[in-house]
């Protein structure tokens, strides 16, 4: 379904080096969540800059200790350009391969979500441009300019730095049919690495697939620099082109689906689904959907096109809280969707937010009887991370502290502004969040009662004891729990 490759006299070919300075090591949240895939951004750049005439190699560091291997790749390829995708839990190593790039005489690039939403603190730090949005055309046009010794300064797309002041080159419109882009470059990357790394985990073969670009819903904590709001996908063809081709190439067995929001369109989705199923490819798979689109009628289809795990962005127990976030969904939805998937077999991982401007105990506490009735397989509890660029950020901006923590789906472990309470609360809530999720295994281990008296004892400590004692006063009677 790609175009086939422009014709480019190989004396003039552009070569460019992509580097991920993700270094799993380095990533806490890694150690808890086995979450390893290669940057399938980086993958599509780099297929797609081979189908217009540009040589391409990769450097990964997911599985290195250090960035030494960048100097090598540097010496061996020796590459016009040197592209280096960013986000804010990398800034750090990103900033030191620019200076390594530098030493080398190479010209640095900045791509990816940290270098869109600051582009300056990117360019002071070495890099001598940055493309803020969509990269593929624009890299393609940055790297033919290197390699002919012009300036990239206007190039439709891209930021410079010049006499101290950002030089933005006009706007590149984005790309209209994503089933214009090639096959992600697997070879790139060390799959079996990855892989082999899973199945020895998991006893499965895994990997990633993206489907779409942006997400069209407008939650006040999230950050779309990239993509903005627009919202384009695939055709249900393409993407069972590229499941096709993991299973033959790479013997796949489970696939995550990447996207913002997994099923936007319903037409779309139960297109996928029918053709998943017809095919038989053999494949599980686990996507990230709202509750308002998961839909208890679609269930049994997915499950028969092989959905296993499903990430559902729960945030709050309280509807004020939902409100405040501008989520756009009830918390009866919330109880719908989580229903219908225990009731299906499918496992539940919920995506859960504490200290959002406005948040209270009662609040938490609302939070905490959702989660214990529910009991989801899996979870994350963050506290609220404000990110440049979001109405979030813009409310408590005048009130942030320290430097900029990873974003709030890679950690989200520290308080950055003067929420309503201090740090050392949030913190007790999310150990609270921990002996519940035990709580909710022991039950299938030891009799109710002894569950139960256990969640007395500790809900009774946390309001005469620890709420307290954090928060400085005594806190309102407790509202009932469901048991």
């Amino acid at each position: 379904m790609s175009s086939r490759p422009a014709a480019v006299d190989p004396a003039s070919r552009p070569r460019v080096l992509l580097v991920d300075p993700y270094v799993a090591r380095e990533d806490p949240m890694e150690r808890k969540f086995i979450e390893l895939y290669p940057s399938l951004g980086l993958l599509t750049l780099g297929a797609y800059l081979r189908q217009h005439g540009v040589d391409v190699a990769m450097v990964d560091l997911t599985f290195e200790r250090d960035a030494r291997s960048v100097d090598r790749a540097i010496r061996s390829f020796r590459p016009d350009l040197v592209g280096v995708h960013t986000k804010t839990l990398t800034a750090a190593r990103a900033f030191e391969i620019a200076q390594r790039v530098r030493a080398s005489g190479a010209v640095s690039l900045a791509g990816g979500p940290d270098a869109a939403t600051r582009p300056g603190v990117y360019l002071e730090a070495g890099f001598d441009a940055v493309v803020p949005a969509e990269g593929e055309a624009a890299l393609v046009d940055v790297a033919r300019r290197v390699r002919a010794g012009a300036s990239v300064a206007h190039v439709p797309g891209a930021v410079v730095l010049q006499d101290g002041r950002l030089v933005r080159g006009p706007p590149r419109p984005f790309l209209a049919n994503l089933d214009e882009l090639p096959l992600p470059a697997w070879d790139l990357v060390d799959m079996d690495g990855y892989l082999g790394r899973w199945e020895r985990e998991t006893g499965e073969r895994r990997a990633a697939v993206l489907t779409s670009r942006g997400c069209p819903f407008d939650c006040s904590w999230c950050s779309k620099p990239t993509f903005g709001r627009t919202f384009r996908q695939q055709s249900p063809e393409r993407v069972l082109e590229e499941l096709i081709e993991l299973r033959r190439r790479y013997r796949v067995d489970y696939v995550r689906f990447c996207d913002d929001v997994f099923g936007v369109s319903r037409a779309w989705l139960e297109r996928l689904l029918d053709r998943m199923i017809d095919e038989d490819l053999g494949l599980r798979f686990e996507c990230l959907a709202r509750v308002d689109l998961l839909k208890p009628d679609l269930l049994e289809r997915m499950r028969a096109a092989g959905l296993a795990r499903v990430y559902v962005g729960v945030e709050s127990g309280s509807q004020r809280m939902l409100d405040a976030m501008n989520r756009g969904t009830k918390l009866a939805q919330v109880e719908r969707t989580a229903e219908a998937l225990r009731q299906a077999g499918v496992r539940q991982f919920w995506f859960l937010m504490l200290g959002y401007p406005g948040e209270t105990i009662e609040d938490i506490e609302a939070t905490l009887r959702l989660f214990r009735r529910f009991s989801p397989e899996e979870y994350s509890v963050s506290i609220a991370v404000p990110v440049p660029g979001t109405r979030f950020y813009e409310k408590v901006k005048d009130t942030i502290r320290g430097t900029r923590a990873p974003s709030r789906r890679s950690g989200g472990t520290s308080l950055l502004f003067e929420a309503a309470y201090g740090e050392r609360l949030y913190r007790w809530e999310q150990a609270r969040f921990g002996l519940e999720a035990a709580l909710g295994k022991a039950r299938r281990r030891f009799q109710p009662r002894v569950v139960e008296t256990i969640e007395r004892v500790a809900d009774r400590f946390h309001d005469e004891v620890a709420a307290p004692l954090l928060v400085g006063r005594r806190t309102g009677p407790r509202a009932s729990r469901p048991r």
